[in-house]
């Protein structure tokens, strides 16, 4: 993840495919006000909600399920911290999103 001063951190917004390849944490670094939507493939069962370990830096504001079970989640950055958003069932820990907001550098 890039430092939360680096300039590469995410302003506005973007979209994180997970594949059910990929690892299951992921970080990324966002700026405040900054939209994170996370795609999460079909699974059997289906997704659990999604929980934030800081809803007043990371708040989900939406969800959305496609009909062949593909699932987007939005995530919006409110403030600068470290929060996790983590989908888990029965304890288990399916995927888990590190983001880092990092506040604005001054010019």
């Amino acid at each position: 993840m890039p430092s939360p001063t680096a300039p590469d951190c995410v302003a506005s917004a973007i979209t994180i495919h997970h594949r059910a390849e990929d690892a299951a944490v992921q970080q990324l670094c966002v700026r405040p006000g900054a939209t994170v939507t996370v795609v999460l493939p079909p699974r059997p069962g289906g997704w659990p909600p999604p929980h934030s370990s800081s809803p007043m830096l990371a708040t989900v504001t939406g969800t959305a399920g496609d009909p062949d079970g593909t699932v987007r989640v939005t995530v919006r950055a409110a403030r600068t911290g470290a929060a996790m958003v983590t989908w888990r069932t029965q304890g288990a820990e399916l995927f888990t999103l590190r983001l880092e907001v990092a506040a604005y550098q001054n010019p």
